[in-house]
C-alpha cells in the first residue's frame, strides 16, 4: 500500500469522540481520519491529506510539518510522543489540542496513531488556577502586610506632619485591593461554561462605546480614535473586559497631564487578524510585567507587580484564541494589541 492510498479506519475508531488521524510512519502522511477530527479542524478528509501542519498551525505557534515528521518517525519506532500544540481551524478559529502518537497496525501493516483532543477549555482553566495562585493572591498578601505596616505607623503618629501621606497610602493600598477582586470577578465571567456566546463583532462600534465610556470615566483625559469600519471579529464579553482594563491601565498608570489614549482598529494582513490597539503617552510598563505574563514561573516572594490589570487582559485575549503584544509607542508610552481572527459578515462595511 502506497502513502497515497486511504487506509480504513476501524470501526472502533471512527466512532470515538477523539479526534483519530492515520499516519504513514516513514512520510508521516495523513492517510485517514475519523468523523471527530474532521469536525475539530474543520476540514474535510480529502482536504487533509493534501495539507502540510503548517496549513492549520496558529500563526504564533512554531510547529512545522518537519518537526510532526520527526515526532511520528519517533512514534513509529516505539517512542511513544505526547505533545500540546495551537492549531487553527478552517474558520480561522485557534484551539489548544494535545496529542498522542503511537505505533499501531491495521490488517498487519504498521502505521502512527494519533489520538486528538480539544483542550482549550482545560487549559483555559488551569491557566486561571495558576494565575489566582501565582498573582492575585500573592498581590492581595503582599499589600495587606504593607497596609497593616502603614496602619501600625500611623497609629504611633497621630501628632506626626506624615500622618496624612500615610492615610493616603492606605486608601490607595486599600483601593487596589478592591480592583484585584473586580479583575478577579471578570476573569471567573469569562471561564463560565455558559459566558462564551460568541457573535460576530465589529470593532469600530465596540471602540467607539468605549471611547464614550472612558471619556465619560476620566473627563481629564486626552481619548481620540481612529478606525477602520470593516474589522468584524468573533467575540463575547471578555474582550469587553480586555480592552476595558487597556485603557483603565493607559490612564490610571499615567504621568502626563493630559493623558493621552488612542484606540484604533485595522486589520493585519500577514495573518487575517483584527487588530484593537490602545496606545497612551505614559511611562514605559516595566519589563517585569511583561515577562511575568509570558512565564509564570518567575513569580516568586520576590515580585510584587502592579500590572493585575494586564493580567485580566492576557486571560481575557486567551480565552479568545486571540495574540496579545505590548509595542513601545512613539514617541513615549505603551501600545497594547489585541488581535483575532477576522471573519466575513454581511453587515460589514466596505
Amino acid at each position: 500500500m502506497t502513502e497515497t492510498e486511504c487506509v480504513e479506519l476501524p470501526s472502533v475508531l471512527k466512532e470515538l469522540d477523539t479526534g483519530i488521524t492515520i499516519h504513514d510512519p516513514e512520510s508521516g502522511a495523513v492517510l485517514n481520519v475519523n468523523s471527530r477530527l474532521e469536525q475539530l479542524y474543520g476540514y474535510s478528509t480529502a482536504e487533509l491529506r493534501e495539507m502540510t501542519v503548517e496549513d492549520y498551525t496558529a500563526p504564533s505557534t512554531t510547529f512545522t510539518q518537519e518537526k510532526a515528521v520527526h515526532r511520528i518517525r519517533a512514534a513509529a519506532n516505539g517512542s511513544p510522543q505526547t505533545f500540546d500544540w495551537k492549531i487553527e481551524r478552517a474558520n480561522g478559529e485557534y484551539r489548544w489540542v494535545t496529542v498522542q502518537l503511537t505505533r499501531t497496525e491495521i490488517e498487519d501493516v504498521p502505521y502512527v496513531l494519533a489520538e486528538i483532543n480539544d483542550v482549550t477549555e482545560y487549559r483555559a482553566r488551569e491557566h486561571l488556577l495558576r494565575l489566582l495562585n501565582r498573582v492575585i493572591r500573592h498581590n492581595l498578601r503582599n499589600d495587606m502586610n504593607v497596609l497593616l505596616g502603614y496602619a501600625d505607623r500611623v497609629k504611633g503618629a497621630i501628632e506626626n506632619e506624615q500622618v496624612e501621606k500615610e492615610i493616603d497610602t492606605i486608601l490607595d493600598i486599600a483601593t487596589e485591593v478592591g480592583s484585584l477582586s473586580d479583575s478577579l470577578d471578570q476573569i471567573e465571567n469569562v471561564v463560565q461554561p455558559d459566558a462564551t456566546h460568541r457573535e460576530p463583532t465589529n470593532l469600530r462600534n465596540l471602540a467607539q462605546m468605549h471611547a464614550v465610556q472612558a471619556k465619560s470615566e476620566y473627563p481629564s483625559a486626552d481619548i481620540t480614535v481612529n478606525l477602520n469600519s470593516g474589522v468584524w471579529v468573533s467575540a463575547d464579553r471578555s474582550l469587553e473586559h480586555a480592552i476595558e482594563n487597556a485603557i483603565e491601565n493607559a490612564v490610571e498608570h499615567n504621568d502626563r497631564d493630559p493623558p493621552k489614549v488612542e484606540i484604533t482598529t485595522e486589520t493585519d494582513p500577514r495573518n487575517g487578524l483584527g487588530i484593537i490597539s490602545i496606545a497612551d503617552n505614559g511611562p514605559s510598563i516595566p519589563d517585569v510585567e511583561i515577562d511575568v505574563l509570558r512565564d509564570e514561573s518567575i513569580v516568586d516572594s520576590t515580585y510584587h507587580g502592579s500590572g493585575v490589570g494586564l493580567w485580566v487582559i492576557k486571560w481575557c485575549v486567551d480565552s479568545l484564541g486571540g495574540e496579545l503584544a505590548f509595542e513601545e509607542n512613539t514617541p513615549r508610552g505603551n501600545t497594547v494589541r489585541i488581535g483575532l481572527p477576522k471573519i466575513r459578515h454581511e453587515s460589514a462595511d466596505s
